[in-house]
């Protein structure tokens, strides 16, 4: 029993926080990664059999292909990563039009 609440807790904390950070757009590769493994074990250890349409599979499926495709692709231009990553882009030319 303390295991099955140990890992319902850590799976609702996966989906709560990592839905959060997708959402904005942080961090995206991480929190999509994670899902992704939890969506894993929710099909292995919730539904048994291997066809996903016969033990009502499909929506950790579905959920699992869209975390499979944002850790793939990212979040794209308008996100936190994104923003962030154009913050470091400038301060790294910054420092070197100081240096030089």
């Amino acid at each position: 029993m303390p295991l099955d609440i140990n890992l319902l807790f850590a799976a609702g904390v996966v989906e709560l926080a990592g839905g959060v950070l997708i959402l904005i757009g942080l961090w995206t590769h991480l929190a999509s990664l994670l899902a992704l493994i939890t969506m894993t074990m929710a099909y292995l250890i919730a539904h048994l059999a291997w066809f996903p349409a016969l033990n009502g599979g499909e929506m950790a499926a579905l959920y699992w292909a869209a975390f499979l495709v944002l850790f793939t692709f990212g979040a794209g231009p308008y996100s936190a990563d994104a923003w962030l990553e154009l913050r470091r882009q400038e301060k790294r030319q910054n420092k070197m039009e100081e240096s030089a």
